[in-house]
């Protein structure tokens, strides 16, 4: 279904994807670690799977809440509190757990038996302290939340989930980037429909399934929405369907 650093993810479970964010610590790698499980709850919808996100009790947990819901991230299925919750998760993870790669932790296949849960839990017992501090500035404040929300999604999206952020992010052109498609979609809804993009779809959806590359999955959104040869039906459908894995809202203003 998707690989992650060159290994295939497969369910663990029949009919269904479950999905284990251990980002405890707050800041900007907690927030990447619960969209990268968004991402993959929303591919696995795609290939017909039921997802089941799973978190360990974070710190924070109010403002972190707040923080996924205005970036449409999901909240977990289940939230396990340590230590009692050591044990529900050696049942849901009966297999093994992948090492978590920014806090996500999921089954792959390969892995011994019962290994990764064990290793997982006796960390996840041992750092069980008290909430650090709450820092000078607001985590939300911090990431620049600000009336577009959404525009930090974006613009996490254009990295990898196990790539370095650098220096800053083009705020700026992610605004206007955001702001034209949800303009085109609007105008796009107004033509006649037709099916979706052959081409750009598979191409949204390798990208996706090719270790999460939401960058890549960028640049093909991109590249439709200046495609000449591509209808304007064709492109409203293709980019409705991609938002579902997006998650930017693109379609916010049609019909307004």
């Amino acid at each position: 279904m998707v690989r992650l650093n060159d290994a295939d993810v497969r369910p663990a479970h029949r009919g269904e994807f479950r999905v284990l964010v251990a980002a405890r610590r707050t800041g900007l790698g907690q927030v990447r670690g619960y969209l990268a499980a968004d991402i993959l709850r929303r591919l696995s919808e795609r290939c017909r799977l039921v997802p089941s996100v799973v978190d360990l009790l974070p710190h924070q947990e109010d403002g972190l809440r707040a923080i996924c819901a205005a970036l449409n991230i999901h909240p977990p299925r289940q939230t396990l509190t340590p230590p009692a919750g050591a044990d529900a998760l050696a049942d849901l993870f009966a297999g093994a757990v992948r090492a978590p790669v920014f806090d996500v932790g999921i089954r792959v296949a390969g892995e011994d038996a019962g290994a990764g849960v064990a290793r997982l839990a006796a960390q996840w017992i041992e750092v069980a302290d008290p909430a650090p501090a709450q820092t000078a500035r607001p985590l939300a404040e911090r990431l620049g939340l600000g009336e577009e929300p959404l525009l930090v999604r974006m613009m996490l999206m254009r990295h990898g989930y196990g790539e370095a952020l650098g220096d800053g992010w083009d705020h700026n052109g992610a605004s206007r980037t955001l702001a034209r498609w949800r303009e085109l979609v609007a105008r796009w809804a107004r033509s006649p429909s037709g099916p979706m993009s052959p081409r750009y779809a598979g191409a949204i959806t390798a990208a996706f399934a090719d270790g999460l590359d939401t960058a890549a999955a960028l640049r093909e959104m991109a590249a439709l929405a200046d495609d000449p040869g591509e209808p304007d039906g064709v492109k409203f459908e293709t980019f409705a369907a991609a938002d579902m894995l997006f998650g930017l809202d693109l379609a916010r203003d049609v019909g307004r």
